[in-house]
């Protein structure tokens, strides 16, 4: 019985899988648009204006773009809807943000106003009293709080994205309140 020689230590123990890096059928180009914006959905929920940038940062031609999207759209992979409801959802329930901080990220990631303010119908004006409450509660809001500290947390809830008049009530400040 002939045994085979072991293989010598030049040689990589675990061949790669795939193709290797810089190799042209693992270029952009031979992948289609619509095969990558699939593969992107599939990780996570991205708006229309998302996967389009993505595909133009690939490098595809504006038409494979448009074409690659009306089948994400189509086959309902891609709903910007959908993708602003859970963004709400997320932002206010884990994140404790505001209506307009939220507002301000959605149009960030490219969705029509329309879209946002039907998004912003699902916050409740009573949850963001409940979110600056535990805001208040975590940070150890003091009963009676000087004025320093009243305009830092004032600060720090609207930068959150908080309205104003709602920190303002929250917060127990009067329009005569000069301390």
């Amino acid at each position: 019985m002939e045994r085979k020689p072991k293989s010598s230590a030049s040689e990589p123990k675990n061949k790669p899988r795939g193709f290797a890096p810089g190799s042209p059928l693992r270029s952009a180009d031979t992948r289609s648009a619509r095969s990558t914006g699939l593969a992107l959905v599939s990780r996570r929920d991205y708006t229309a204006a998302e996967v389009t940038t993505k595909l133009t940062d690939k490098e595809y031609d504006a038409d494979a773009i448009g074409d690659a999207i009306d089948f994400l759209r189509t086959h309902r992979f891609l709903d910007d809807r959908r993708v602003a409801a859970a963004h709400v959802r997320t932002a206010t329930a884990i994140k404790g943000r505001g209506r307009v901080r939220i507002a301000r990220e959605l149009a960030a990631r490219g969705l029509a106003p329309e879209i946002i303010e039907d998004a912003l119908q699902a916050i409740e004006p009573e949850s963001e009293r409940a979110a600056i409450q535990k805001i208040l509660s975590r940070k150890r809001w003091p009963t009676k709080p000087t004025r320093a500290e009243r305009d830092r947390m004032f600060r720090h809830l609207f930068a959150r994205g908080f309205p104003a008049d709602l920190i303002s009530k929250a917060l127990g400040r009067r329009h005569d309140d000069e301390d």
